[in-house]
């Protein structure tokens, strides 16, 4: 993996660097698919001013802030962050890392997830193409007869519709005798299929 120490206002110790580096190799078990420069890793080191209320007496310690980003170029991809601040810059690293070790844990058993459902899913396709023919389930043909009500206009067709809350309506058209089917469309809108045919 590939990582990246940035600094703001305060300098990386060597010391901080190996820390975070012997923290890292502890990944190395979850990203065992990703190549080297599959995983891009950042982790910056900042430092503020500790609000008073957080803090007996007049000294305001210095707070270590520590942020963590792991950007994923395997499988599905994805990135990971978290951060943490304490006045001991260590301790915010180790609890940082402890952090991302657990979402990497909830990555890695998402995808195992993913990939078993997957797997299953592929095992019910080939078993389907592999049934002979005459064993594979025929869908169901269902007649039902089409009551048709008295001839109406097109107006009260869509009327209908938007009352009724069905999606199509089989009507006989009262000025031209023709068998019309209006549906719903998308967006809204309604439209009228004219079959030419002479209604019943």
């Amino acid at each position: 993996m590939n990582v990246e120490f940035i600094g703001k206002s305060i300098e990386w110790t060597d010391s901080m660097k190996a820390f975070v580096e012997g923290k890292l190799e502890r990944f190395t078990r979850f990203l065992k698919e990703a190549e080297e420069d599959q995983v891009e890793v950042v982790v910056t080191l900042s430092t503020s001013r500790a609000k008073q209320k957080d803090f007996a007496g007049d000294s305001r310690p210095t707070l270590y802030r520590v942020d963590v980003d792991i950007y994923l170029k395997t499988w599905g991809g994805g990135a990971l962050h978290a951060w943490d601040e304490d006045i001991d810059p260590f301790s915010a690293l180790d609890r940082v890392m402890d952090e991302i070790e657990r979402q990497l844990i909830k990555l890695k058993q998402r995808r195992h997830e993913l990939r078993r459902k997957g797997h299953k899913i592929k095992e019910e396709i080939l078993k389907e193409e592999i049934l002979p023919h005459e064993e594979r389930e025929k869908p169901l043909i269902i007649e039902e007869e089409l009551v048709i009500e008295k001839p109406m206009s097109v107006e009260d067709a869509i009327f209908e519709l938007q009352s009724s809350g069905i999606y199509f309506l089989p009507f006989v058209d009262i000025d031209t005798g023709t068998l019309k089917i209006a549906y719903r469309k998308r967006g809204g809108n309604f439209g009228v299929i004219n079959t030419k045919c002479k209604g019943m």
